[in-house]
């Protein structure tokens, strides 16, 4: 608060457009003072509030200066402007746009938002729609979703992705970090790309490489030899046939590995509660994997079901254990191998529903297709997105929220930009507009 305020006062005279030895400097000053106050609360003051907060620290002998300062110092320290919808006389104009605005950019209303509340056009889903389909283009909501992707494949958790140097001794800190841009790279292309279809995000072939990430993962060529930067990404097909989108991508299977193997629990685990939609208890007894326990000869997979076999550990494992095994397949820096310990690997597991269903999952891509099709795993996934929008549980913007937004999310082509915009538009009009259906029509990409 003391930053802005000391930002505000040394540049006052530019923020008010005084020219030097304007006889109107207070006034001017004054009127920059409400027109902060105004933006800070996201809605215009009330008589009583005009006064508290501006009027009174320009009393007369009071250096414009030091009362732009407290102006600012007792704005910023508000409730009105530290939480949102804090009950007061607002406007439902300004209502939605508030909402609108923290939903896609956790942020204050922009120019055209705020002239639209005040002007009292925001009083229709239309109305809401078009401003949420225009800000869609800020870069705010695109960092706002990425910022949601890293919760969803639990990225922001991840913290130490070494790997033993005698196992793997060129995945270097400079890898871990080319992985981690390749696979931004391949969220913000998903999202912001033509269709932006969620089922990319599980499905797709291709990842994004630069020529150090080639080299390791033998993908095809990038970068030198054909006049562009080594440092430079492209986007690239893998050719094992087994890849599908975040499932595969290194950086997670990486992330979800031990130092110098893999680690079909904690990749299963990832898959159970982030990709399948299902709850975990905690165990009622912890079980560290000892590596030292085991015969040297047993594959990973072997290991894992000796380690889980007994009952209490079943009643988690029967779910983990079959997604963790899909993933196999890929070494734990996330290479392709068809074979560990000499014998060849077993993907294959056969995994029961909540319904007691069984699906054969044969590998990683019927994993994919499996949520894909799976109502738990896209409300799952659509529960996630509305709690990342709005903070709030789907429930305290209307009971039939993740049925709706299912409904237009597949009706639109599983269109991410489309369920964006209908999650915030749910939250701006809940309450305070007559709302209709959630639109289906996929939204064109910025």
């Amino acid at each position: 608060a003391f930053e802005v305020a000391n930002h505000m006062v040394k540049h006052s005279d530019r923020l008010a457009g005084i020219k030097s030895g304007d006889s109107e400097r207070g006034r001017k000053i004054a009127m920059l003072a409400e027109r902060f106050v105004v933006a800070a609360f996201r809605r215009p003051l009330s008589a009583e509030e005009k006064a508290r907060y501006v009027t009174t620290r320009f009393a007369e002998g009071i250096d414009p200066e030091m009362a732009l300062k407290r102006v600012v110092l007792l704005a910023l320290k508000s409730p009105h402007f530290l939480y949102v919808e804090l009950p007061a006389e607002t406007s439902k104009s300004d209502r939605a746009a508030e909402r609108l605005s923290f939903g896609l950019w956790d942020s204050l209303p922009d120019e055209p938002l705020a002239q639209a509340a005040a002007k009292g056009l925001l009083t229709s889903r239309a109305a809401v729609v078009a401003q949420a389909k225009r800000m869609l283009g800020d870069p705010r909501t695109r960092a706002k979703l990425q910022e949601f992707f890293h919760h969803w494949l639990q990225m922001r958790y991840i913290e130490d992705m070494a790997k033993d140097a005698a196992a793997y001794p060129d995945f270097t800190p400079e890898l871990v970090e080319d992985l981690r841009t390749s696979l931004n790279l391949f969220l913000e292309s998903v999202a912001w790309g033509e269709g932006a279809d969620f089922r990319e995000l599980l499905r797709a072939d291709y990842l994004f490489a630069n020529a150090r990430l080639a080299k390791f993962y033998g993908l095809p060529e990038v970068g030198e030899g054909e006049g562009r930067d080594a440092e430079a990404f492209a986007r690239v097909r893998v050719t094992d046939g087994q890849r599908a989108g975040v499932l595969t991508h290194p950086f997670l299977l990486a992330a979800f590995s031990y130092k110098n193997t893999t680690s079909p629990i904690h990749r299963g685990v990832f898959l159970t509660r982030s990709v399948a939609g299902r709850s975990l208890k905690s165990p009622p007894m912890a079980v560290s994997f000892n590596e030292t326990e085991f015969s040297p000869e047993m594959t990973m997979r072997q290991k894992v079901v000796k380690l889980t076999s007994s009952d209490t550990c079943q009643g988690c494992h029967a779910v983990i254990n079959p997604l963790g095994f899909s993933l196999e397949w890929f070494d734990a820096v996330g290479r392709f191998r068809r074979e560990e310990k000499g014998q060849a690997i077993d993907a294959i597991s056969e995994y029961l529903t909540d319904e007691n269903q069984p699906v054969r999952l044969a590998g990683p891509r019927d994993v994919a297709e499996f949520a894909i099709g799976s109502e738990q795993a896209n409300f799952r996934f659509i529960e996630q997105l509305v709690q990342h929008v709005t903070k709030q549980p789907p429930a305290a913007v209307g009971e039939e929220t993740l049925p709706r937004l299912r409904d237009s999310f597949i009706a639109s082509g599983y269109n991410l930009q489309t369920l964006l915009v209908d999650i915030a538009t749910l939250y701006a009009c809940h309450g305070v507009i007559a709302e209709a259906a959630p639109t289906s029509t996929p939204k064109t990409s910025p």
